[in-house]
């Protein structure tokens, strides 16, 4: 009887610290998708604040980088961090066409 309610304990415990965990996944996965540029706004490069959301990009995608190498955060809102993941890699192809309009042609 003794063993059980220690189980179950940890059971309450676990399941707690998972609530917490998902929470916290969620609350940072808001907080990139703020932040990085958004479809509409890549429609439309040429505007300072897309050019410059997509100078910053890399810093964001960093961090949805980190929740896909965590397999507990993949396993809880894996939809939601692939979601961004596309959108970082969107944003990374606008950003290298971006740079080749940039650079002066080779003489």
């Amino acid at each position: 009887m003794k063993w059980v309610g220690i189980l179950l304990a940890c059971a309450l415990v676990a399941a707690i610290g998972l609530g917490v965990f998902y929470h916290r996944v969620g609350q940072e996965l808001e907080d990139i998708r703020a932040r990085l540029v958004t479809e509409a706004q890549l429609e439309h490069p040429d505007e300072p604040e897309t050019a410059s959301g997509i100078k910053l990009a890399p810093i964001h995608c960093v961090r949805v980088y980190d929740l896909r190498a965590d397999p507990i955060a993949r396993r809880l809102r894996g939809d939601e961090i692939r979601a961004l993941w596309a959108r970082c890699e969107k944003i990374a192809d606008m950003a290298a066409g971006l740079d080749k309009l940039g650079k002066a042609p080779p003489q």
